[in-house]
């Protein structure tokens, strides 16, 4: 049956761009994610003062634009009607969650520097503060994503676990399916929960049984997607990446319920994007606060630190 709550295939995305070879990997995904959308390169550039949270829009005179700075990234986007967008700002973040969240953007997609040996452990800052601050979805593109040839969305895979974070997921999972024609892999893992004090931590609701869990996903997806369902057994994250071997996209949702939990039992969603071999798309949680600015910031701020 077709979903109630209707999948939303994404119209416009926001792509950080600075001319590095991460942010020709990011341009080359939002090329796969939504073909016949629209989409903004943005360009961050330094502000002279690095505590300021205030940006502003450089005109066509100042913007690296006239220099052909965007030229190779609107190539690569044939097809996508694509606007270029230059600013002067401190907090790269800063800038693409408040463009995110002023002008409904349905995805912003960045890339990852990937700098040395250590690969994806250094992911960079402006991704680590967009993933616990936007309120739109973050998608990921990894090294190399633009020279090894992708070509199109084939299969799309989204971690299920019946929570209102992963019924988001799953949502944003089938508009993108919808749009690309692309098969869906709903992965649903079961495993023991992390021993924590509940005093530490604020109190979460139940993880649906998995089974029941499963079988409503896929009753939910629109006839049009192709859809295949998984039940794992064991750790989380591991498992979810090593299903991904074949996958062109990993959703997932974020509970993000703060810092302390973080710190004691992890962040599926920041594993996975250090772990898949996929490109990761994190939805914010549904209730997510309308500070998330100003929170990327703060966040871009402490990882730099």
């Amino acid at each position: 049956m077709e979903s109630p709550r209707k999948a939303r295939r994404p119209t416009r995305i926001l792509v950080g761009f600075d001319g590095s070879s991460g942010a020709n990997d990011a341009v080359a995904l939002a090329r796969n994610l939504a073909p016949g959308s629209t989409a903004v390169l943005a360009y961050v550039l330094p502000h002279e003062d690095p505590l300021a949270h205030h940006y502003q829009l450089l005109g066509d005179d100042d913007s690296p634009a006239a220099q052909g700075f965007f030229d190779e990234a609107v190539a690569t986007l044939d097809g996508i009607q694509t606007e270029v967008r230059s600013y002067v700002g401190a907090s790269p973040a800063h800038v693409l969650c408040d463009l995110a969240e002023n002008e409904d953007f349905d995805l912003v997609v960045v890339g990852s520097p990937h700098r040395g040996v250590l690969g994806r452990a250094l992911i960079g800052s402006v991704a680590e503060a967009l993933m616990h601050g936007a309120r739109a979805p973050i998608v990921l593109a990894p090294r190399n994503y633009a020279s090894e040839g992708h070509d199109s969305l084939g299969a799309i895979a989204v971690a299920f676990d019946g929570t209102p974070e992963s019924d988001a997921a799953l949502r944003q999972a089938e508009g993108l399916a919808l749009a690309a024609g692309a098969s869906l892999e709903v992965l649903t893992v079961v495993a023991p929960s992390a021993v924590v004090p509940k005093v530490l931590v604020q109190t979460r609701s139940p993880t649906p049984e998995p089974y029941a869990a499963i079988e409503r996903a896929i009753d939910d997806v629109d006839d049009a997607v192709e859809v295949h369902a998984h039940m794992l057994i064991g750790p989380i994250a591991e498992k979810v990446a090593n299903a991904c071997k074949d996958i062109d996209l990993l959703v997932t949702g974020s509970r993000d319920y703060g810092p302390l939990e973080r710190v004691l039992v992890g962040s599926v969603s920041s594993r996975l994007i250090h772990m898949a071999p996929c490109p990761v798309l994190v939805v914010p949680r549904p209730t997510q606060a309308k500070t998330s600015a100003e929170k990327a910031a703060n966040v871009e701020e402490s990882t730099a630190a």
